[in-house]
C-alpha cells in the first residue's frame, strides 16, 4: 500500500510542477511581471495534517474551491490569512505588509489567484490523465481552518482517502515570494 502512495505522490508532484508552470505563465501576463511558481513539497496527509499546513485547527484561513463539471473532485486552496495578504500585496505589487485585512480589494485578488492557479493545475491533471476537466468559477470563504478543511475532508472521507497537500510559493521578479498550502 505504502508504494502505491509513494508513485501517487511522484504522479502529484509531477502534475503540481506543470500546474505551477501554467499557471505562473499566467499570472506573470495579469500582472506583466515575471512571476515563477515553486511547489517544493507534495504530500498525502489526514484532516489533522491539512489544518496543521494552513496554522492550526483554530487559525483564520482562506479558501478557494474550483470543482470539475462531471467529476466530483475539487482542486482546494486553503491558507492562513497573514500568507493569503502576502500574496495579494505580490499581485498588486505594493510593499510586504500593505494589506492588512481581507477586504474586498484582497478578496477579488485571492479570487483571480486561485482561479488562474486552479485552472492551470486542473488543466495540468487532465492533460496528465487524458480527461476532460471544466473548472468552475472561484468561491473565496474566510473561517477557521478546520471549517474548511472539514468541508474539504468529507467528501474525501466519503470516497475513502487521505487529501493531497501541495505547498506552493509565487516569486516575483524582485525575489519577492509568497505562498500557501
Amino acid at each position: 500500500m505504502q508504494a502505491t502512495a509513494d508513485q501517487l505522490v511522484i504522479t502529484l508532484s509531477a502534475v503540481a510542477r506543470d500546474g505551477a508552470i501554467r499557471a505562473g505563465r499566467g499570472l506573470s501576463g495579469l500582472m506583466g511581471q515575471k512571476i515563477a511558481i515553486h511547489v517544493p513539497h507534495v504530500r498525502m496527509g489526514t484532516k489533522a495534517d491539512a489544518c496543521d499546513a494552513v496554522g492550526g485547527r483554530r487559525a483564520s484561513s482562506s479558501g478557494r474551491t474550483s470543482g470539475s463539471a462531471g467529476y466530483h473532485r475539487s482542486c482546494d486552496a486553503a491558507f492562513p490569512v497573514a500568507r493569503a495578504l502576502e500574496c495579494v500585496d505580490l499581485m498588486c505589487g505594493q510593499p510586504p505588509g500593505t494589506t492588512t485585512e481581507p477586504d474586498d480589494l484582497a478578496r477579488s485578488a485571492i479570487g483571480e489567484l486561485g482561479n488562474i492557479v486552479g485552472s492551470a493545475f486542473v488543466n495540468a491533471l487532465a492533460d496528465r490523465v487524458n480527461l476532460i476537466l471544466h473548472p468552475s468559477p472561484p468561491t473565496i470563504v474566510h473561517d477557521m481552518a478546520i471549517a474548511l478543511v472539514e468541508t474539504v475532508y468529507a467528501e474525501v472521507l466519503s470516497q475513502g482517502g487521505d487529501v493531497a497537500m501541495i505547498d506552493t510559493e509565487f516569486e516575483d521578479h524582485k525575489g519577492r515570494s509568497a505562498g500557501f498550502s
